[in-house]
């Protein structure tokens, strides 16, 4: 099944008749048409009929209608088929893109990729590519035409018409975004009424590959709702409708739970969160909870343990993945390892832990084993020093932080609702912070939120986490992560 899209789109100047002063009637359909937001010069009247492309005639009903998208407008339906969430990365192949059409990829491979989804989404070539859909340019074409998923792939390829030049980047950027949205399974927003967005045509009806509304989005459709809108105007910005992000989510989020990571991502000596699904880590730089920043990084598998340091002395944070008794260090931020190192005999009862153990800029590996933990500060492998806190209880959690602010790391120790903090790095509590209900749910984190050179605490409860910034057990800031 071939999915379709044409483009809405002509000038007043290309008419003889069509700027002459219309009757009541006609002016009402060209006074709809601009507030539901075409342009006018995308408005031609021929003979007292409305059109909004040259062979789409628009009716008083019609355009009525195109303004009443009511409260709840950015619907989306879907196939029967979808993508399997086994596919780790989609790749797009556009080797003949040139100019703006390349822009225009990068942007709408952007859209998908910097979302919290099942895959991850990169041009070809790329590392790690599970599925490749070919972009091709038909230059006889205005619009764009794709096919949708089988046996748990996307549609093999996207045609994209050479004839959207005319527009530029925006409105390129919203065709191939939308062919690539049918390629994972999305049906046009008004399938039913074709009428809404290109003003004339009927239902597709279901086309053999189902219809099938998403949960947490309406059934009604207007212009301009949906990225999926059958036509497209000339004023496209290319994005995602919020409607569109929550289809993409409850089609295509990871499964729970997540797992939250942090670290100072853009370097300006705060530390900000990002979350991990599946194999990649999404990094909110900008502290808003949208991802600006994607790594993917390894295979993702049940035993991978993600953790964040930097590895390379660059003053930014980089990640690593631990494999049974080894780490594999990615410093150039690019889900590569660079450097790998086997701590331990990597038991199931080993916990790794990291910080800068010795002061000297970059992050060091430790073990933790019972109540001890066996720091590597000279990065071989090998503990110089060790440190046995507490009673080592299995539901003991260590942290570690700069709780004194004096660029070495030390460790603490959760038990039940309270940390411990040893600042001066003999084993003993100096500090004791107690932090919100200690629920057996919580996830403690350690970050600067504040960015006053010294460790705070945050909890993680749910989709939130929230933050002491004062170092009191009061949460001064709280940031829900949106997936």
């Amino acid at each position: 099944m071939i999915a379709r899209s044409i483009v809405l789109a002509a000038g007043c100047a290309a008419l003889v008749f069509g700027c002459a002063e219309p009757p009541q009637e006609t002016q009402e359909i060209v006074g709809n048409l601009v507030k539901a937001g075409f342009p006018a010069a995308d408005i031609m009247v021929v003979e007292g009929k409305v059109y909004v492309g040259r062979d789409a005639e628009v009716s008083l009903a019609a355009s009525r209608e195109m303004l009443q998208a009511g409260d709840t407008p950015e619907e989306q339906y879907r196939t029967t088929n979808l993508v399997s969430s086994s596919l780790a990365k989609i790749c797009i192949n556009g080797s003949t893109f040139t100019g703006a059409f390349s822009t225009a990829l990068d942007l709408a491979i952007q859209n998908y990729d910097e979302l919290p989804l099942t895959f991850a989404m990169g041009r070809a070539p790329s590392a790690d590519c599970g599925f490749t859909i070919n972009a091709v340019i038909d230059p006889n074409m205005n619009g764009g035409v794709a096919g949708f998923p089988s046996n748990g792939n996307p549609y093999g390829q996207i045609t994209i018409g050479g004839q959207l030049s005319q527009y530029g980047v925006d409105v390129i950027e919203h065709v191939i975004t939308h062919e690539i949205g049918h390629t994972l399974g999305f049906r046009h927003s008004d399938y039913y009424n074709r009428g809404i967005s290109c003003g004339s045509g009927g239902n597709e009806g279901d086309a053999g590959v189902g219809a099938i509304h998403i949960p947490g989005t309406p059934t009604t459709a207007a212009v301009g709702a949906s990225i999926m809108n059958s036509c497209f105007r000339s004023v496209e910005t290319g994005e995602f409708t919020s409607g569109d992000i929550t289809a993409l989510k409850e089609l295509y989020s990871p499964p729970r739970p997540d797992g939250y990571l942090v670290g100072d991502w853009e370097n300006d000596g705060r530390s900000n969160l990002a979350t991990r699904f599946g194999p990649c880590v999404f990094m909110d730089t900008n502290f808003d909870g949208v991802a600006d920043r994607t790594q993917c990084f390894g295979n993702g598998g049940s035993e991978d343990q993600y953790l964040v340091g930097d590895w390379d002395g660059d003053g930014r944070s980089n990640l690593a993945v631990r494999r049974g008794s080894c780490v594999l260090m990615d410093t150039t931020f690019d889900g590569v390892p660079e450097a790998t190192q086997c701590f331990g005999n990597g038991g199931g009862e080993d916990q790794y832990l990291v910080g800068d153990w010795d002061g000297d800029g970059r992050s060091n590996l430790a073990v933790r084993r019972g109540r001890c933990v066996l720091m590597d500060t000279n990065f071989d492998g090998v503990p110089e020093a060790t440190q046995c806190y507490g009673d080592g209880a299995s539901e003991d959690q260590y942290l570690v932080g700069d709780w004194d602010g004096d660029g070495r790391s030390n460790l603490a120790v959760r038990r039940g609702s309270c940390v411990l903090m040893d600042t001066n790095f003999d084993g003993a509590a100096d500090i004791t912070q107690c932090f919100g209900n200690g629920a057996s749910e919580d996830q403690y984190l350690v970050g600067d939120w504040d960015g006053d050179g010294r460790s705070n605490l945050a909890v993680r409860r749910g989709g939130c986490v929230l933050m002491d910034t004062t170092f009191d057990g009061i949460p001064e800031r709280t940031q829900c992560y949106v997936r």
